[in-house]
């Protein structure tokens, strides 16, 4: 049997600077963020997601985003919003099974139905399994995403 041999020829730079490499790039910061439990939006809502045994659930909050104009529009979005940082999250925490939303509640039924399809093609862009299931009379979204790995805050602790 002939085993081919390559070569490459080519310069490695090492890192030599006065900051750790964990620091230059904000590593501590944004392991932080993957562990907290509360996420700013842009809007000035956030979220919060909790860990349980049996599903993770998410809380959407308008909390600093309070208008009193059009609030059905600022309502869908705050919860727009957080359809986009939510699908991130999931990919980021690697958090799998039932996940259960609490989006802000909204009066009309055009509005419900265009966070369900931004809540769809949010989560079309996970290389996981990911899809939402439906939302409840008490207005909360189910989701199931694949187990592949352990998630981030099973690894961390």
């Amino acid at each position: 049997m002939i085993k081919e041999c390559v070569s490459f020829d080519c310069e490695i730079a090492l890192y030599r600077e006065d900051y750790s490499y964990a620091k230059l790039h904000s590593l501590e910061t944004k392991l932080e963020e993957i562990m907290s439990k509360q996420i700013w939006l842009r809007s000035g809502g956030n979220i919060v997601i909790e860990y349980t045994e049996a599903l993770t659930v998410v809380d959407v909050n308008s909390a600093k985003n309070v208008s009193k104009k059009d609030r059905e529009t600022l309502i869908l979005k705050t919860n727009s919003e957080a359809c986009k940082e939510i699908a991130r999250q999931l990919r980021l925490r690697n958090v799998s099974g039932i996940i259960v939303v609490d989006f802000i509640n909204m009066k009309s039924e055009e509005s419900l139905n265009e966070l369900i399809s931004t809540l769809k093609n949010e989560l079309k862009s996970d290389s996981v399994r990911c899809e939402f299931v439906e939302f409840t009379k008490l207005g909360l979204a189910h989701i199931v995403r694949k187990k592949i790995k352990p998630p981030v805050y099973e690894i961390m602790s």
